[in-house]
């Protein structure tokens, strides 16, 4: 499943590509634009505009206004209504920032591009393979956040079933 996001849900476009799916995100593009790609790219088109949702509708392109005010209430809208996976998997997860697929990377590749703690503490590293983002990721001690977050969206998918 890919996803095209509106530009009010760069938070969700995110959270989508931690959790391995295919995110195109882009603030500027306008409603028209959106609707275009998402037909020609048979993308579902998740938005918070209600007038390009009802528009998405009668043009009967896949779509969902999303309407959860955290990012738990959002996950858990898409777990329901999509069924996307509330789980992470790093040889699935795509870099947050530009949507490319990451790539292990060993930590002597690594040494000049993380900081020399998160070196001694974390054995696992990925690489953004996109090389004009080239972001470098580890499970550090901000997993526990996002742990937190997915489960929360868990049991609010659950609650509303």
């Amino acid at each position: 499943m890919r996803f095209l996001v509106d530009g009010m849900l760069g938070g969700l476009a995110r959270w989508l590509r931690i959790l391995g799916y295919e995110v195109r995100y882009d603030a500027s593009v306008k409603d028209n634009d959106l609707l275009a790609i998402a037909r020609e790219e048979n993308m579902v088109l998740l938005t918070r505009d209600e007038e390009l949702y009802q528009r998405a509708v009668a043009k009967k392109i896949v779509s969902a206004l999303v309407v959860g005010e955290t990012e738990e209430e959002r996950l858990a809208q898409l777990a329901r209504s999509f069924g996307v996976r509330l789980e992470t998997n790093m040889a699935e997860t795509r870099c947050p920032e530009c949507g490319a697929s990451l790539v292990e990377k060993s930590k002597s590749d690594l040494a000049d591009e993380v900081p020399e703690e998160s070196l001694k503490l974390y054995d696992q590293f990925w690489k953004c393979s996109n090389q004009s983002c080239g972001k470098v990721y580890w499970v550090g001690s901000h997993w526990k956040q996002i742990r937190q977050t997915l489960e929360a969206a868990t049991r609010l998918a659950r609650l509303k079933l």
